[in-house]
């Protein structure tokens, strides 16, 4: 079964393709999208920020040694928090406030069965949008990794992964075109 994007805080930003901009190394508009499609087993969340997030980092507990992602965005000269969850503990939601429409992520929150982490970054007092990602996960088994973009000084978005598991109740039937 095909896992399903369950929306994003932040969107990529698509000016280069649109206008027809040369990319190159050193662009520090250009957005790189990234996926961490099935590390389901978050137990590690570093995130950097000031008044935007930074930079965001993942950590996986395989066989019993952390397995970190790589760095999405840079984390040099800012402030750094760690979301540590607990071995029963997994990702159910996210949320999140932007700068403008198309700005980079000023605060994420991170909710999961036990609580909830955050905000963790720019507390703008509701000045921003916020965004909310609630996909009603309910079992580990359907939480299914994260998405997003970055540019080489910001995280620009990120979204959920939903891995939908069938009760006895429930059936997923994939449709044929």
């Amino acid at each position: 079964m095909e896992m399903i994007r369950a929306g994003s805080v932040g969107t990529v930003d698509k000016s280069v393709e649109l206008y027809g901009w040369e990319m190159d190394d050193d662009c520090d508009v250009c957005d790189t999208e990234w996926d961490e499609k099935g590390r389901t087993r978050i137990s590690h969340i570093y995130v950097c920020f000031d008044q935007i997030i930074r930079s965001i980092q993942f950590g996986d507990l395989e066989n019993g040694a952390l397995v970190l992602s790589k760095k999405y965005g840079t984390s040099e000269g800012y402030s750094f928090q760690v979301v540590k969850l607990n071995q029963d503990e997994y990702v159910t939601g996210l949320s999140g406030s932007v700068a403008g429409c198309y700005g980079p992520i000023r605060n994420l929150t991170f909710r999961t069965n036990r609580r909830t982490h955050g905000p963790i970054g720019h507390d703008d007092n509701g000045a921003s949008p916020r965004i909310e990602i609630d996909p009603a996960i309910s079992d580990r088994r359907e939480f299914g990794g994260f998405f997003g973009s970055n540019s080489r000084a910001c995280l620009s978005s990120i979204g959920i992964y939903v891995n939908p598991i069938a009760t006895s109740d429930t059936a997923v039937k994939r449709e044929t075109m």
